[in-house]
């Protein structure tokens, strides 16, 4: 029943939502501007507790004006900022906090960093957006420092706290006074050090035990109802050596409200205004404690603007330097981070080169992160000091000068265009005459993502390995989420080693994102484990639909594999009691003859169609060819010459015969061969030694998925680049002998015939 009035500093952020109030003025939050609006319009109360810092900052001067304070009391908010009142209402509450003092002097302020040890955490009272928030490693930061914060009259003392490099946790829970609703406890992927608006945080945490998450509880409820609380407080925790400490207590709203009412659905503005005009909580229907965590993993990624500031060093600390966030949701971690980056101006490329130079202290962590790129392909880049522990950790590294030590030097390298990331930390302050300073500013004007935390990083790293794409990512309708994970059958089966998920749709249930389960559920660790998942659907030209998606969640055309599986499933669950099936692919209908014994479907034979040689239809470009196919083709490929036979069985294939594949680096040359440009559509890569003129040996590579056990059409591709080349003699069966058994092919004038046993494994309900 109450009008409101927002006063606001910032049109933009009420741009479009302008009709939220009833009245809304655009003026500075400053005592006189807000007093002036205020003797307008004679409120019944004012709540500050939703502008931030600067909101907050006034509650002194309104209480002292009569101004009645809606929510948590003006004294409660000093004493969260004020030292000695909040060490002793920790220290009531028996709650843990980084040793730390307060000071007014440089004098004060060296004796005391002295006396904690460096790394120490210097930062004023009634700080906004971590300004004038440092690190100091040595008595020359701190003098540094605090000219710096000395140069502006201070009214407050300057905090120096002993740094802990834990994680970070980050709560924000609605008080009534009498209990507490935490809608979601966060974690931040960098450790503590980087300010939280610059860091990427995740929801639910995901390295929390049950014991602490309790004690996160207990604590958080003990601090809310101590400091009065009626509405919204935000927390900020350490967890070091398993220990949780307090870094500090904002009485406030923190910008990830938003972010966690939209993934939690729980609406936090509403409860929290409703809990300082005096509403209980256990009467708003959403309980009190921890909230229930949704099916889904969020995470907000900060957005940077730095290509519009000059001279300002892009390395992060406790300073904030976002100008904004966006937020990825997924099932998993690894999808939701992907779908974060992405948004947030990443270009993700899985290969390339990378340019590194850490700090000392980051040394000792810099190999193990570096390894991933090294795996992904990527050629690595130094400094010398920095080289010298990537090579002794037996990476292969160039090493490359510092600005000041030669002309080919790193900014030369930048601007070469060869590098694709940058990983850049520095201990010394950030002078704009600095070494490396100059090259993350050089990063920014190259459009080359610059990475100042290992953390970062790593979790980078993690994000290009994982498989995601664009393609492979569930688009979630944040207006329509799940509220609990939806139970699905599957059947595991396999052929020849090629296993794959199935799932029956032939209901034509609706199926969320098989692009994206096919990366989830895949994984050999952290899934069920298979090559892919398989679609079963109702066709309107064949008796089912095959849907059939890779590792990396791309669709594949056809799986000569999976379609005997398909046919052993639908038989033996007499679905299609047939022995003779026809299965709609991208590829084409394809039909099956099945052969069985006492009811069991032991093998089947798939009519696979022609052989594709045209080089247009494969497709692979490659001009000036004498007969219009592709047979014993050299190419150059990382430098090394190869003869590739080109052949579509529904997949496009390179067919490369060599006398030794034990020895073979697969991962190597498979992927440069699925990337290479020759190939508009990638390519699989079969690797063959011929043994006699029935029987061949092969490895393979498939486009999405790496190397596999087993790939019927691959196996066909084989074999009809044996008789191209004449290893073999068409019309005869061919036994193709891959990592996960054999399979028999038979090449004709009119189509290719693939022959092989099919396998349930087990089956099974996944909760996704």
């Amino acid at each position: 029943g109450y009008e409101v009035v927002i006063v606001n500093n910032n049109p933009e952020t009420v741009s479009t939502d302008f009709d939220t109030a009833d009245r809304l003025y655009f003026e500075p939050l400053t005592p006189e501007d807000v007093m002036n609006i205020i003797r307008t319009e004679k409120p019944y109360g004012v709540v500050v507790a939703f502008g931030g810092q600067t909101a907050i900052k006034l509650t002194k001067f309104l209480e002292q004006n009569g101004v009645q304070i809606l929510g948590t009391p003006a004294d409660s908010i000093d004493a969260a900022e004020d030292r000695e009142r909040f060490d002793a209402l920790l220290e009531e509450l028996g709650i843990e906090r980084p040793a730390g003092y307060t000071v007014m002097t440089t004098e004060e302020a060296l004796k005391v960093a002295n006396q904690l040890q460096y790394p120490v955490l210097m930062r004023p009272s009634y700080v906004l957006g971590g300004q004038n928030m440092i690190i100091a490693h040595s008595d020359e930061d701190i003098q540094e420092y605090m000219k710096i914060i000395l140069s502006n009259s201070i009214e407050n003392p300057i905090l120096i706290d002993k740094y802990l490099m834990g994680t970070e946790i980050e709560v924000d829970a609605i008080c009534d006074g009498k209990d507490i609703l935490i809608p979601g406890i966060m974690e931040h992927i960098e450790r503590a050090g980087i300010h939280s608006g610059d860091s990427i945080a995740v929801y639910p945490a995901w390295n929390v035990s049950g014991e602490l998450t309790q004690k996160l509880i207990e604590y958080t409820k003990a601090l809310a109802l101590s400091l009065q609380t009626r509405g919204l407080i935000n927390i900020q925790y350490l967890i070091y050596e398993n220990m949780i400490y307090v870094i500090e207590v904002n009485p406030r709203s923190s910008r990830t409200i938003p972010y966690i009412s939209k993934v939690t659905g729980v609406p936090m503005v509403e409860l929290a205004t409703r809990a300082m005009l005096g509403e209980n909580l256990k009467t708003m229907g959403y309980g009190t404690g921890l909230y229930k965590t949704p099916p889904y993993v969020a995470v907000k990624v900060p957005v940077f603007s730095f290509e519009k500031l000059i001279d300002v060093d892009v390395q992060l600390g406790p300073e904030m330097k976002s100008t904004g966030e966006v937020l990825g949701i997924g099932k998993t971690l690894g999808e939701a981070l992907f779908k974060g980056l992405i948004a947030a101006g990443y270009k993700m490329k899985k290969n390339g080169a990378m340019f590194v130079t850490v700090r000392d202290s980051d040394k000792a962590e810099i190999a193990d992160i570096v390894k991933k790129y090294a795996m992904l392909g990527f050629d690595i880049y130094a400094t010398k000091g920095t080289a010298d522990v990537l090579t002794q950790a037996g990476l292969s590294v160039k090493i490359v000068n510092k600005i000041h030590e030669s002309d080919d030097n790193s900014k030369a390298l930048l601007e070469s265009g060869k590098i694709n990331y940058i990983i850049s930390t520095s201990s010394k302050g950030r002078l704009p005459s600095l070494d490396s300073v100059k090259i993350r500013r050089l990063a920014v004007e190259h459009s080359i993502p610059c990475l100042t935390s290992l953390d970062t990083a790593n979790a980078l790293a993690d994000s290009l390995i994982s498989r995601y794409s664009e393609y492979s990512t569930e688009l979630v309708d944040i207006n329509n989420m799940r509220h609990k994970k939806t139970k699905l059958h599957f059947t595991k089966m396999q052929a020849c080693g090629n296993d794959y998920i199935y799932f029956d749709n032939m209901d034509r249930n609706e199926f969320i994102s098989p692009e994206s389960l096919a990366v989830s559920l895949s994984h050999r660790h952290f899934g069920i484990g298979g090559d892919g998942v398989v679609l079963m659907e109702h066709s309107d030209i064949a008796d089912v639909k095959m849907k059939m998606y890779n590792l990396d969640g791309s669709e594949g055309k056809m799986c000569g594999n999976a379609i005997r599986c398909i046919g052993k499933y639908l038989y033996e669950n007499d679905i299609i009691p047939k022995e003779e099936i026809t299965v709609e692919t991208l590829a084409g209908v394809k039909k099956i003859k099945m052969y069985i014994q006492n009811g069991i479907v032991e093998s089947a034979t798939v009519d696979m169609g022609k052989a594709i040689l045209n080089p247009e239809q494969i497709p692979v470009k490659i001009t000036g060819l004498k007969f219009n196919t592709v047979v014993n083709y050299p190419v150059t490929v990382q430098d090394q010459e190869y003869h590739i036979t080109c052949v579509s069985m529904g997949n496009p294939h390179a067919v490369i015969f060599c006398n030794n594949l034990d020895n073979l680096d697969i991962e190597k040359i498979g992927s440069a061969f699925e990337y290479s440009p020759i190939f508009p559509e990638r390519v699989n890569v079969s690797f063959v030694q011929v043994i006699n003129h029935t029987t061949l040996k092969m490895r393979v590579w498939e486009r999405g998925s790496g190397e596999t056990w087993s790939c019927g059409t691959g196996a066909c591709a084989a074999a009809v680049a044996a008789i191209l080349n004449g290893y073999c003699n068409k019309d005869r069966k061919i036994t193709v002998k891959l990592k996960g058994g054999d399979l028999l092919i038979q090449y004709t004038d009119e189509s290719v015939y693939l022959s092989g046993k099919a396998e349930k494994v087990y089956e099974g309900i996944v909760e996704i």
